[in-house]
Formats: structure tokens, C-alpha cells, sequence
């Protein structure tokens, strides 16, 4: 059931992520880049709290303060990245920049062995050299 749930959730979130930039391109064609980052941090607000109100659930469950401090500065480095991410969408194709972003997994893997001291492996490295591959192919595509 683990493995169901694991895949499931994958395929959401990619099925997701890989449409959603269509969508960005098209609302920001009509509205600028502020009012798209407010509405879409009140629309997550309002689900996030319909969520906690329907299952129950406490914000102040004895969290120590400095991992509720590492989330609240996830919410300002997103709130960043959104800001040029939309930037770049509103300004050239979306089919061009978001490959790029998949430059991220690169910085992901290199924090992850250093800071999180996972270990390292030749085959998820392969995999990102891969991806960087076709990130330096789709920049010659311009």
C-alpha cells in the first residue's frame, strides 16, 4: 500500500507540475505578477485552512520555533522564486523556461549529500547529468 501511495502521489504531483505552467502563461497574460503570487498564497491560505479545521489539526503542536522558522522562510523563498519565475514566463515561451528549472535536482543533490548527509550515488548522479544535458540542449534551441 506504501509503494500505491508513493506512486499515486507522484503522478498527481507531476501531472500537476507539468500543467500548471500553461495555465501561469495564461492567466499572466491579463494580470501582472503581484496580483498572481496574492492570489494564489490567499487561495492556498483558504484551502490550507479548511484543511486544518476539517481534520483537527493543531499549528502549535510543540514545534520547536526553529523549524517553524525554516517554514515561514520556505514561504518567503517561494514567494521569490515565484516572483522571477512568473517574470521569465511572461516574457518568453514557458516551453523554454521551465526545462530549465529542472537545472534544480542539480542543487538539490549536491545539498542533500552536504547538508542532510545522504550518500551519495553514481546512478542519481548519472540522472542529474542526464537532465543538465538536456537543459544545455534546450538552451541551444533558443
Amino acid at each position: 500500500m506504501k509503494t500505491f501511495h508513493l506512486y499515486l502521489s507522484l503522478i498527481i504531483t507531476v501531472s500537476i507540475v507539468g500543467s500548471l505552467p500553461i495555465l501561469e502563461k495564461i492567466t499572466l497574460a491579463k494580470m501582472n505578477i503581484t496580483q498572481m503570487i496574492f492570489y494564489r498564497s490567499l487561495s492556498q491560505t483558504l484551502i490550507l485552512g479548511v484543511v486544518v479545521w476539517f481534520c483537527g489539526s493543531s499549528l502549535s503542536s510543540g514545534i520547536p520555533i526553529k523549524y517553524t522558522v525554516y517554514a515561514l522562510l520556505q514561504g518567503v523563498a517561494i514567494t521569490i522564486m515565484l516572483f522571477f519565475y512568473f517574470s521569465a514566463i511572461k516574457t518568453t515561451d514557458v516551453s523554454f523556461v521551465y526545462p530549465l528549472i529542472a537545472a534544480s535536482p542539480l542543487i538539490t543533490y549536491i545539498l542533500a549529500i552536504v547538508v542532510l548527509n545522504e550518500p551519495f550515488n553514481i546512478i542519481r548522479l548519472s540522472g542529474v547529468i542526464l537532465v543538465i544535458g538536456g537543459i544545455i540542449l534546450i538552451l541551444h534551441s533558443k
